[in-house]
């Protein structure tokens, strides 16, 4: 199994989009160690929120892999692979994705950081069009067995 495939879109977009989300995730392990950004705000409610939208996070991206298997790529894989449509995969059709966001999401309501929240956005917003790439892929790769698919679940929720 190869875990490096193709970017799915214009690997600029894709790395960078990447990188500035796990960037987020690394400023919140380090807030959540107690050493904040400067510029980052901490109240009860919004690191309550934070912890708990970081657990429902790492949740998703945990069933994920495990309903992925051996299929999991970054990027569009290379060899032959299996269209995967059980598990949180017959109720999204992006389940890893929603986790990773609700992780980004988590680290910019606990920090509360400008730089982070802009980070955050940027990812989510480039995780979006990697999605929509990967579906032409998949659409391509598929056929009918996708289109079925993409009939009976939604993209997110």
């Amino acid at each position: 199994m190869e875990i490096f495939g193709k970017p799915s879109i214009n690997p600029f977009f894709f790395y960078t989009g990447k990188s500035g989300g796990y960037l987020t995730w690394l400023i919140l392990a380090l807030a959540l160690a107690g050493i904040k950004l400067p510029g980052s705000h901490s109240w009860f409610i919004n690191n309550l929120v934070g912890v708990f939208l970081l657990l429902a996070g790492l949740m998703v991206i945990l069933l994920s892999l495990i309903n992925l298997g051996s299929s999991v790529s970054i990027g569009l894989p290379k060899g032959d692979t299996k269209l995967k449509s059980s598990g949180l995969y017959a109720i999204s059709r992006n389940p890893m994705y929603i986790g990773m966001g609700l992780v980004t999401i988590a680290s910019m309501v606990y920090t509360l950081n400008s730089f982070v929240f802009l980070a955050g956005i940027y990812s989510i917003i480039v995780y979006h069009f990697i999605i929509i790439g990967e579906e032409k892929f998949l659409k391509e790769r598929f056929g009918k067995d996708y289109d079925h698919y993409m009939s009976k679940v939604d993209r997110y929720l």
